[in-house]
């Protein structure tokens, strides 16, 4: 379907099972050794965070990311890259950090930073990516306001130090969470992976978006990578890659 002059997605999963099917079909694989280690330390993690729903929308994010991007950001690297053009990214809402693993396996970064407000998700972000914490903060989690943060160009302090970056990637997987404040501070040269949902009903749901034609008023992009919606038995997912 086309919707403000871009053409748009939808994939229908409207059964649990197709859910699953989708999720075993697709690209959130983390290693055997992140699976053990969750399993070892289970009363440790919110079990939300592996939710179907939520492993599902990941999946369908880091799918559709790696269709769009250039060759040389993917692994396996079929282009030789100089290090200074290789993407440092920051997740706003990071919750727990479980994208870390699948975008490490499945792109070629230079470090994840994952923000939250909330200090103890954070602290399980690292435990659960520590192996990323300790290999020269190729993932670093940050406890900070979102709102309080410029996205065109980031100062934080974490692990003691007092970081300034301006990431090529900016992702939010929870839009709904919050206002826009973080959208109108990125500036047009970084790209925007964002998704949101329908859910008004779900506790701190502050902002959702009705549909995907909604998103795309509410989150204005001049350069559209891709846009659709991830329909599930609970809720309908939107997505939006692109640049402002």
């Amino acid at each position: 379907m086309t919707m403000n002059g871009y053409e748009t997605d939808s994939i229908n999963l409207d059964t649990w099972n197709k859910v699953s099917e989708f999720l075993d079909a697709g690209f959130w694989q983390p290693s055997p050794t992140f699976f053990e280690h969750v399993i070892q330390h289970k009363n440790l993690y919110p079990t939300d965070a592996f939710s179907k729903g939520q492993l599902a929308s990941k999946s369908w994010l880091l799918k559709v990311l790696y269709s769009v991007i250039p060759e040389e950001f993917k692994k396996p690297a079929t282009k030789k890259v100089s290090y200074s053009v290789i993407p440092n990214v920051t997740i706003l809402g990071s919750w727990i950090g479980t994208l870390v693993e699948p975008l490490h396996k499945n792109f070629n970064l230079e470090r994840i930073y994952g923000i939250d407000l909330d200090a103890h998700s954070i602290e399980l972000s690292e435990k659960l990516n520590q192996k990323y914490v300790q290999d020269g903060w190729k993932y670093k989690g940050v406890v900070s306001d979102i709102n309080m943060l410029n996205c065109d160009n980031m100062e934080f302090e974490t692990g003691g130090e007092l970081i300034t970056v301006k990431p090529d990637w900016i992702i939010n997987t929870s839009c709904e969470h919050m206002t826009t404040e973080w959208f109108n501070s990125i500036d047009n040269d970084q790209l925007i992976i964002m998704q949101t949902n329908d859910s008004e009903g779900f506790e701190g749901h502050i902002n959702t978006c009705k549909d995907v034609k909604d998103m795309m008023e509410k989150y204005p992009m001049s350069k559209i990578e891709y846009a659709g919606e991830l329909k599930t038995p609970a809720y309908t997912r939107l997505m939006q890659i692109g640049y402002k």
